[in-house]
């Protein structure tokens, strides 16, 4: 397994520092970010959700990621799929242009994820059938014939939280058409089993990994003395989840997806979390 990153958690760099920094790590592997900047965030600070130095729109990556993608194999780094705002519901136009984006790159995959949960009890195997029915869709109509992947990520909040419910839906389609983002850090906050249970059931779907570090915090305690908690994003050596046995579960397993590092620390910059990061998982892997 070698190492990857995601531009998500770059917003301070400009493409090109992006590639020194990647270079200068040992980083393999680089996923793209096409999003469009909001405009109440085009003046406010660098953030990794909000405003990014290198502004690399779908459109734009439409336009450049065949130019794109050559710098990155000139520097010895591989594009791995794209990370757009795409949900399965939008419209076949907007996921279309994502899939027209990350083919001219070269990328291979697009995050197209699920819809959210509603936060009332409702009918999970209706909406679980609705949800396929539009993966079959999309694979169909559009990215099979592109020959682009679709990568879903094991997020909060969404239909596929925990890696049984993301086996649920990709189990109907072929591992060439459609994957996982195996996202160890929102395993943290919700979705959590064992390791390798998690790499046993989604095995062969696995397409890459997110690896960052997250802790669980008391913000407070209710009226009936109960604790509540939230997520706090940290140093990967930190984090509630003990990082080395999910490494060694994936080795273990014989896969080897290339560990895309998202280190959202608060109050460092990006530059500094992927270093901090590279260094934390060199030593993971060594350890094997």
């Amino acid at each position: 397994m070698e190492m990857g990153v995601t531009a998500v958690m770059l917003p301070e760099l400009d493409f090109d520092e992006q590639i020194a920094l990647c270079r200068e790590l040992g980083i393999r592997y680089y996923q793209y970010r096409p999003r469009v900047i909001p405009p109440e965030q085009r003046d406010k600070p660098w953030g990794n959700w909000g405003n990014h130095k290198f502004d690399l729109t779908p459109e734009r990556l439409v336009r450049d990621g065949a130019s794109l993608t050559r710098r990155l194999r000139a520097a010895g780094i591989k594009p791995w799929g794209t990370v757009p705002v795409c949900c399965v519901t939008d419209p076949d136009d907007a996921i279309k242009l994502h899939l027209e984006g990350a083919a001219t790159a070269d990328a291979k995959a697009v995050r197209c994820g699920p819809p959210a949960y509603p936060r009332e009890p409702f009918n999970y195997p209706e909406l679980l059938q609705r949800v396929v029915d539009r993966y079959a869709q999309v694979i169909e109509k559009l990215s099979a014939p592109m020959d682009i992947k679709l990568i879903l990520e094991t997020h909060c909040g969404t239909m596929i939280t925990s890696p049984g419910l993301a086996w649920n839906v990709v189990r109907h389609f072929p591992p060439e058409r459609i994957g996982v983002i195996f996202d160890i850090a929102n395993f943290g906050r919700e979705g959590e089993v064992a390791p390798v249970l998690a790499v046993s059931v989604l095995r062969d779907y696995i397409d890459c990994v997110h690896i960052g570090g997250n802790r669980r915090i008391i913000v407070d305690v209710d009226p009936l003395g109960c604790t509540r908690r939230t997520g706090q994003m940290c140093r990967m050596e930190e984090g509630d989840l003990y990082l080395p046995a999910w490494v060694k579960a994936l080795h273990d397993a014989g896969i080897n997806p290339p560990l895309i590092i998202e280190d959202f620390t608060p109050n460092m910059t990006g530059a500094d979390r992927l270093r901090q990061s590279a260094a934390a998982l060199k030593k993971m892997l060594a350890a094997i």
